[in-house]
């Protein structure tokens, strides 16, 4: 039932299924945040699959290649699938700051799968081949027993995170779907790291066509229930509502005021301008400018303060063709011209250059 001729191609139609996925989540020109994290969670999904696969055919004892980015997409996982329940649940609220700690050990890996299947092929072959023989205890299974305990770990915070809306009668069943695929994944991928640590071709391969149920729960998912995360965003910002820092404040007023000192008084063309100095400016707490942003006008501090920004650098480029651009970047708040570009092509789909050629051979044209 479960020889390699009947799981493999099993495991490479999951893998097919998974870039296919990853596809679908790049094509559409507008892409929301949680998209984009899928698609690396699908690349992901898709290369364990794949590589997974090739260790079952043993194919990487002739190409090891072929197993190529097995242990970062591993260790990828785990953020991955907290960052897209963070999306999911709070979809207009900013990611952290840190976001770049959570891929630190990725990273890691990464670095250290490239300057290892980087050397010459015998060598590569033969560390394969002897990681095959003694198995855990060979100095590569390390990084798998770590990345493990780290998936394990994220999987905890993930469930933590679904703990504060549990309660909610209407998110039962995309509650339960979670919990479900997020135990699903925690024993795919350990059956995958032990089954193969401890010999057992069996464990390993059930890891294997879990991953593959796994891709195709989420393949299948949206076709049947498209809206089906919906009430979850919902419920989820109605509770936040109801333990919300702003509760008093005039709202309404406080985004005149904020409007009112960026149009009039241009505190955006301040380099030094922070979410602390503008919410000093407001009258209100740091963390409330934050709430208000984030939950009311649905977007975050730079963000924000950026369109005005940018904005007026438009008007600038178009208005004074004759001006230094890297001048209209200082004018305007920014305070380097590689900021200045990419919020720039952010917000306009081009760089300041070529919004002015564009716009210089209109003028030519006309």
């Amino acid at each position: 039932m479960l020889n390699p001729e009947v799981v493999t191609p099993i495991l490479y139609f999951g893998s097919g299924l998974s870039f296919l996925l990853v596809l679908q989540r790049l094509v559409p020109h507008k892409k929301r945040r949680e998209d984009k994290i899928s698609a690396l969670l699908f690349l992901s999904l898709g290369i364990i699959l794949f590589t997974v696969a090739n260790v079952i055919l043993e194919i990487d004892r002739k190409y090891p290649h072929a197993i190529f980015l097995l242990l970062t997409s591993f260790s990828t996982i785990g953020p991955l699938s907290l960052l897209y329940t963070h999306a999911l649940i709070y979809p207009n609220q900013t990611l952290y700051k840190d976001i770049r700690l959570h891929f630190l050990i990725p990273g890691i890996f990464f670095l250290g799968e490239v300057f290892f299947f980087g050397r010459p092929w015998d060598s590569i072959i033969a560390d394969l081949g002897e990681f095959r023989d003694i198995r855990y205890k060979h100095y590569l299974s390390i990084g798998f027993f770590l990345t493990t305990a780290l998936t394990a770990t994220y999987f905890g915070f993930r469930y933590r995170m679904l703990l504060t809306v549990i309660s909610i009668p209407e998110l039962r069943s995309q509650i339960r779907f979670i919990f479900i695929l997020a135990t699903v994944t925690v024993f795919a991928m350990s059956g995958l790291v032990f089954g193969f640590m401890f010999a057992s071709d069996i464990l390993f391969r059930i890891g294997g066509l879990l991953v593959a149920v796994i891709v195709t729960m989420l393949f299948l998912a949206p076709s049947r229930y498209p809206d089906f995360f919906a009430p979850l965003t919902r419920e989820v910002r109605k509770k936040k509502y109801e333990k919300s820092l702003l509760i008093g404040l005039d709202l309404n007023l406080l985004e005149l005021r904020i409007e009112e000192l960026m149009n009039e008084d241009r505190l955006y063309r301040d380099p030094e301008l922070t979410l602390h100095s503008l919410s000093d400016d407001l009258g209100i707490k740091p963390y409330q400018l934050t709430e208000f942003l984030n939950e009311h006008l649905q977007t975050g501090f730079h963000n924000y303060i950026n369109r005005f920004r940018i904005e007026e650098a438009v008007k600038l480029l178009e208005e004074k063709p004759d001006q230094d651009i890297l001048s209209i970047c200082y004018f305007v708040g920014f305070n380097s011209k590689s900021s200045f570009n990419d919020a720039f092509r952010k917000v306009t789909g081009k760089t300041p250059s070529q919004l002015r050629q564009t716009k210089s051979r209109i003028e030519q044209i006309s």
